[in-house]
C-alpha cells in the first residue's frame, strides 16, 4: 500500500477543481514545476491515477545510525512562484 494523504478540492478558475499533492511526494517522484503528467480515470475502482512518464526513482537507503542534526543554515525559505 502506498502513502495516504487527505486533501480538499478547491475551485481553480471558473469551471475546474484542483488538488495539491504533497510537495515531498512530487520531489520523490522527480516531478517539478512545468512537467507534464498524465491523468487516468478508473471508474471501476473510483480513482484517478496520475502518471509522470518518468521511470520510478531508485530508493536511497538512509544510514541506520544517523547522529547528525540539521543546522540553522540547512533551512531555506520556500521561493515565491
Amino acid at each position: 500500500m502506498g502513502k495516504i494523504s487527505n486533501r480538499k478540492l478547491f475551485l481553480f478558475g471558473k469551471y475546474s477543481l484542483a488538488v495539491l499533492p504533497p510537495k515531498k511526494w512530487l520531489s520523490e517522484l522527480g516531478v517539478k514545476r512545468g512537467d507534464n503528467v498524465e491523468l487516468e480515470l478508473d471508474r471501476t475502482k473510483g480513482r484517478i491515477i496520475i502518471k509522470t512518464g518518468k521511470p520510478a526513482p531508485k530508493k536511497i537507503s538512509k544510514p541506520k545510525n544517523r547522529t547528525d542534526k540539521p543546522s540553522k543554515d540547512d533551512w531555506q525559505p520556500i521561493p515565491q512562484l
